[in-house]
């Protein structure tokens, strides 16, 4: 099921990217309030000063992510041993772009640059505070209220920024990748 929606959400973008001729980074945005909206997308997409922000390409990195959703988290590793959150962080980009990335949530924390929540794209680090001491877990953004990460319990899932549990416990954004 997740792995159709992202099959049906990467089909989505390239008919975008291929009707509009430049990519959506993800689709659109989040203001300041948090709410999703399109329309800079729009306004913005013929803008090579703007569209050259973003490095990432949504549909090849999807295609990379991909390939890990449904995953259980045991054996997912390249090692064959499970793989936690910031280990798949760093597995996704170094098969995207053939980049290593801080290998601990919190190394990930000060890794790039801070990205408001307001200004989420495709490939953005999402971080949240899921035991009460500080950062301790990491996701990847894959637009629409949406980041793809480890669970202990479900493997490699697709959450909602939205959901009860990771609204509130939500820290900070960073993108790592320009």
């Amino acid at each position: 099921m997740l792995r159709r929606k992202i099959i049906i959400g990467a089909i989505g973008l390239a008919l975008l990217a291929g009707c509009q001729g430049t990519p959506r980074y993800g689709g659109g945005f989040h203001d300041a309030e948090g709410t999703y909206q399109t329309e800079r997308a729009s306004r913005d997409a013929d803008n090579p000063n703007i569209a050259s922000k973003y490095a990432v390409d949504p549909i090849a990195f999807g295609a990379v992510i991909d390939k890990y959703i449904g995953r259980p988290a045991t054996g997912s590793g390249p090692d064959g041993k499970a793989m936690d959150c910031s280990e798949f962080v760093d597995q996704m980009y170094s098969e995207y772009a053939g980049i290593h990335l801080p290998r601990t949530t919190e190394n990930l924390f000060t890794a790039g640059r801070e990205v408001a929540p307001g200004d989420l794209y495709f490939g953005d680090l999402v971080f949240f505070d899921t035991g009460g001491k500080g950062v301790s877990h990491v996701g990847i953004y894959v637009g629409f209220d949406e980041f793809v990460h480890v669970s202990s319990t479900d493997g490699i899932i697709i959450s909602n920024l939205t959901d009860k549990y990771y609204s509130k416990r939500f820290l900070s954004a960073r993108r790592v990748m320009e």
